[in-house]
């Protein structure tokens, strides 16, 4: 399982998570094409990639869901559980981590969605 990671979180996410021996790519890195393009499009891109989209934008995913069924699976992460801060995002990095090693069945391969 691989992700990409939206736009609000930073290229330090991603190291974070290579030095767990997790593959993923940041939005505003790696994909800066992808910058404030609609959610659909940022799906459809992850969708034809095989990645996971991990992100906080939980109504704005939904409404993209609905266009993309088909997508590899989306990580819904809550700001306040998850900071982008100094000490959130080595949680968030464990928690991701941890989703990759023991995923729901299907995870990343189908369409789920998965709260953190």
């Amino acid at each position: 399982m691989a992700f990409l990671l939206d736009e609000h979180y930073p290229p330090r996410l991603a190291e974070l998570l290579a030095a767990r021996g997790v593959n993923a790519v940041t939005l505003t890195h790696d994909r800066p094409s992808l910058r404030g393009r609609p959610d659909d499009e940022v799906l459809r891109r992850a969708r034809s990639e095989g990645l996971v989209v991990v992100t906080e934008d939980v109504t704005t995913f939904m409404a993209a869901v609905a266009l993309v069924p088909d997508h590899r699976g989306v990580v819904l992460c809550h700001q306040r559980r998850y900071p982008r801060t100094p000490s959130g995002l080595p949680r968030l990095a464990d928690a991701l981590t941890a989703l990759t090693r023991d995923p729901p069945g299907g995870f990343g391969t189908g369409p789920l969605m998965w709260w953190l």
